[in-house]
């Protein structure tokens, strides 16, 4: 009886044990769970009023983002986020905001290298300091690049350059469309194990 017990035993033992000759590989990516991220960078904008002169100069001002979503897997993110880009004059206050939602796709994720893109809403507003703006809301769209870089077991560093483009429909029904091209960088937390 003891050694049918010991066979049963080593049996189950062994239908628990990897295949003979193969080799588990661990997700070293980091990538799992749930994941946040704050960035702030230098946003180039340029209009173009769909007159056919095309589109205006570049304008830098500062941009902020935050991003938060999910890990479906080491290869793909899953998310929102909000991008702000912000031109104070004194007096009035421009700025054009995303609210986007992301996929971030990883090609080879140890390296954390990724593209990304969204789509959404857009909205241009400009504030005065009388306490009235004016504004108009639109499509948004997005495309960009960035690197993970890890800095501790669930932080990141991520550079990034992101490429916005929104289409409007002013009150006057004029339709025009504005860009921001986006150097940043942020800090992304990750859960997970």
């Amino acid at each position: 009886m003891a050694a049918v017990a010991a066979l049963v035993l080593g049996g189950v033992a062994a239908a628990q044990a990897a295949p003979r000759g193969l080799v588990e590989v661990p997700d070293e990516s980091g990538r799992r769970g749930l994941w946040g991220a704050l960035g702030v960078g230098a946003g180039g904008e340029s209009f173009d009023r769909r007159d056919g002169g095309g589109y205006n100069g570049d304008l830098y001002r500062p941009t902020i983002s935050a991003r938060l979503g999910g890990t479906p897997n080491r290869y793909l993110r899953l998310g929102g986020e909000i991008l702000g880009w912000i031109d104070d004059q004194g007096r009035r206050t421009e700025s054009i905001t995303s609210f986007l939602f992301i996929a971030q796709l990883y090609p080879a994720p140890r390296t954390g290298l990724y593209v990304k893109a969204g789509l959404g809403l857009g909205r241009s507003e400009v504030d005065f300091d009388q306490g009235f703006g004016v504004g108009d809301t639109g499509f948004a769209g997005l495309v960009g690049a960035g690197w993970e870089v890890r800095v501790a077991r669930r932080v990141y560093l991520n550079p990034a350059v992101d490429l916005v483009q929104q289409r409007y429909s002013s009150r006057s029904g004029q339709r025009y469309r504005e860009r921001i091209v986006n150097f940043g960088v942020g800090v992304l937390f990750q859960s997970g194990r």
